[in-house]
């Protein structure tokens, strides 16, 4: 599986429910997307972003479609005007996902 993690930052803080909506809209649109999830950040330090959004996908390729995608495009029309700044990681997930003992 593939990760597909982007740091944002808004022009205006107030734009982000339309951002969230938006950016979840794609769910079930494009072949290979399996999960969205958009966080608020609630870190307020200087070098903290306003919100981050996962993307799981089944692999590279059905990532490499998902920038191609018209449901994306529209997307992209949408939340492009409102962004600021962004950085992305994409990743291969390991086979075993470490998680902490209760």
């Amino acid at each position: 599986m593939i990760r597909h993690i982007v740091l944002w930052r808004l022009k205006s803080a107030d734009d982000f429910e339309k951002v969230r909506e938006t950016l979840e809209r794609q769910v079930g649109r494009i072949p290979g997307l399996l999960a969205v999830e958009v966080g608020r950040n609630f870190n307020t330090g200087r070098r903290a972003v306003d919100f981050a959004l996962l993307c799981d996908f089944e692999s590279r390729e059905a990532l490499e479609a998902y920038h191609r995608h018209p449901a994306h495009m529209e997307t992209r029309a949408v939340v492009d005007p409102l962004v600021a700044d962004h950085w992305i990681a994409d990743y291969q997930t390991p086979t075993s996902i470490l998680t902490a003992k209760k």
